[in-house]
């Protein structure tokens, strides 16, 4: 093509236009990168992203958040800080965060009680709580106590050699115990040598089974705090007795299945003790709170027993854990090779765990109680003042009474699942937590499990690793060497 002064023109205006053009998308790419941001979370378990549950209990908010940041001017730890809020501002706009130099303010600080640089407080209708770990679950759980309107405490049956709260051994319940606390319960051991009687605003009772003989006094102060319309979780350990609990056994129907459960299916898992029950999609009861969302999860279950509840009238039994349908109830020795005897050994499925529900928690006619337990007369006019409420209420009010007038009792046919040495196993803390928020009747407050980055760690066989280093250090180089001197060899020939 012959060049003309006119093409040249014409070529040159061309490279004009488009070097202006191009200039104006840089420009306008760099005016939208600074009004709209995209972010991807591309992590193999989303672990820069708010997690459903966190998202599903900032819904229970109704008012403005406001967190305070107490971090020096280290640039890297307020945006981490700053990172991590704007997951949860996503989900409500109305969170505000805010920056305070402790450095500066000594008098804030020694004021709202604040330890170490970084420390976050959140604050929201007139509660408070302090975070010190700047994670998703540190902050979560104090969103999850602070949205608590009322005091939760659960008391722990003591002083007959049950599993304790503040034990350390591997068949205690400390680490739970932990985990309660951070999710803003308040615990209290129950020993009557040093009580006389069950705190009156106690809202979950756990009886861990008891080693030794409970008293007669013991047995009739329990009776009647669920005849008064008490919670309870029970945790049974096969193979121990009830130890003056048959009575309490008996107001449920409660039957414990003789034996242990054996579990031939948990060794296809990599558990090797039969003893060991395994808990999967089929044996969770995905239409109650508590086991909802466990499709996912495995759970662990030592040492486990069977069973049977046959509850009187105005009672509803619920089975919440069920055991693979090949698995048997051992009644025989467990030593040695363990195998299915048909004429003494119960076959399965097993139930493992059940939910009771009572709606009519009215006394008998004519019997009260005043909060020690003392016999008292009916309160005639405290009566007629609620039944004329009921009449004046609205129906949602109607329906918030009635909600609070279910009594709920959780009973598992195994303690060590809660233990120390077995509680991070599979979805077991999950569980444990589930069943305290649904016995204190907090439904919507969940546990927000610790996301764990599982793609981190890479882990190679000693012949990979090997050979990426033989590659990385001598086999890339020497090629790349050679490109090199094969094309520089060409050249020179041409």
């Amino acid at each position: 093509m012959q060049v003309t002064k006119k093409t040249h023109l014409q070529a040159s205006l061309q490279n004009s236009i488009f070097t202006i053009l191009l200039f104006v998308v840089v420009g306008l790419v760099a005016w939208l990168s600074n009004q709209y941001e995209i972010k991807a979370d591309w992590t193999l378990n989303n672990r820069h992203s708010l997690s459903e549950t966190s998202q599903k209990l900032l819904t229970t908010f109704v008012g403005p958040i406001t967190i305070t940041a107490y971090a020096g001017n280290d640039n890297n730890l307020r945006r981490a800080i700053k990172d991590l809020i704007e997951r949860y501002q996503q989900y409500k706009s109305d969170i505000s965060l805010r920056f305070v130099d402790p450095f500066a303010a000594p008098g804030e600080v020694r004021e709202r009680g604040i330890k170490i640089n970084g420390e976050l407080i959140i604050d929201y209708q007139e509660r408070s709580e302090h975070v010190q770990d700047i994670t998703e679950q540190s902050i979560t759980s104090a969103l999850q106590r602070v949205a608590r309107t009322e005091e939760r405490l659960v008391v722990f049956l003591e002083g007959h050699g049950e599993r304790t709260v503040n034990g350390i051994a591997d068949h205690d319940l400390s680490q739970w115990a932990s985990l309660l606390k951070t999710a803003g319960f308040k615990l209290q051991p129950l020993n009557f040598g040093q009580m006389t009687a069950i705190p009156a605003n106690a809202n979950v009772l756990v009886i861990p089974n008891p080693r030794r003989q409970l008293l007669p006094t013991e047995i009739n102060l329990i009776t009647d705090y669920i005849d008064n319309g008490g919670n309870l979780l029970w945790l049974i350990d096969p193979t121990v007795p009830l130890h003056g609990l048959e009575n309490l056994a008996d107001k449920f129907g409660l039957k414990v299945q003789p034996g242990m459960i054996v579990d031939p299916v948990s060794r296809f898992l990599g558990v090797n003790n039969p003893a060991i029950v395994s808990v999967t999609t089929t044996g969770y009861n995905v239409d109650h709170p508590i086991t909802t969302g466990f499709e996912e999860y495995l759970t662990l279950f030592p040492q486990a027993s069977g069973l049977i509840v046959e509850p009187p009238e105005n009672w509803i039994e619920i089975p919440l854990l069920t055991s693979h349908p090949q698995a048997w109830s051992e009644t025989g020795d467990m030593e040695g090779t363990v195998e299915y005897e048909p004429e003494t050994d119960i076959i399965g499925p097993l139930n493992i765990a059940f939910a009771l529900i009572h709606e009519d928690l009215g006394h008998d006619e004519g019997h009260y109680e005043d909060e020690h337990g003392h016999e008292i007369e009916e309160p005639e006019i405290e009566i007629a003042e609620v039944e004329e409420i009921d009449t004046e209420t609205e129906n949602v009010e109607e329906a918030e009474i009635e909600s609070t007038q279910e009594q709920r009792i959780v009973i598992v046919g195994d303690g060590d699942f809660l233990s120390n040495a077995f509680l991070q196993y599979g979805g077991n803390v999950d569980l444990g937590i589930k069943m305290m928020n649904w016995l204190s009747e907090d439904d919507v407050f969940v546990n927000i499990p610790i996301k764990t980055a599982v793609d981190l760690s890479l882990d190679l066989s000693p012949k990979t690793a090997i050979f990426l280093g033989a590659f990385f250090l001598f086999i890339l180089p020497i090629t790349l060497i050679s490109i090199g001197i094969i094309v520089w060899l060409k050249r020179r020939k041409a």
